[in-house]
């Protein structure tokens, strides 16, 4: 499988935390998830001091349920992959359930995915502000 195809695995699970099993053998045993908010503040930090970690494949699962039940995200779409030597720039849109009833809310989300062979071995998620985790 090409890795612009498991990055789609990778949005499919992400959004749909049921569905991991498709994802997992592609993960390093030590895969590290870091997601963190995207503003200008933070834009260009490798780490930012809000950022959230998890590791492996556990850590994804964890990262999953991080998105639908603490933010909320009911559905996304990826909407653009930029291959070079071993990453994956992709980039998509997410929606989310706002505190008002039958509103909803919709922002970026951008990951830079690092891969040693067809394997993830770290993956940097950023959601556009104005989120605050």
């Amino acid at each position: 499988m090409e890795r612009p195809e498991i990055v789609e695995l990778f949005y499919s699970a992400l959004l749909e935390p049921n569905d991991v099993e498709p994802l997992s053998q592609f993960l390093s045993p030590r895969v590290e998830w870091i997601l963190s908010a995207a503003d200008p503040q933070t834009l260009g930090e490798e780490l930012p001091s809000n950022a959230i970690k998890f590791s492996g494949t556990e850590g994804f699962r964890q990262l999953a349920l991080y998105f639908r039940d603490r933010l909320h995200v009911i559905s996304g779409d990826l909407t653009g992959c930029i291959p070079h030597h071993h990453l994956i720039f992709s980039f998509g849109r997410v929606r989310l359930q706002t505190r008002e009833v039958g509103r909803l809310a919709e922002t970026n989300i951008a990951a830079k995915i690092t891969f040693q062979g067809s394997k993830i071995i770290k993956c940097q998620i950023r959601i556009s502000w104005p989120l605050v985790f």
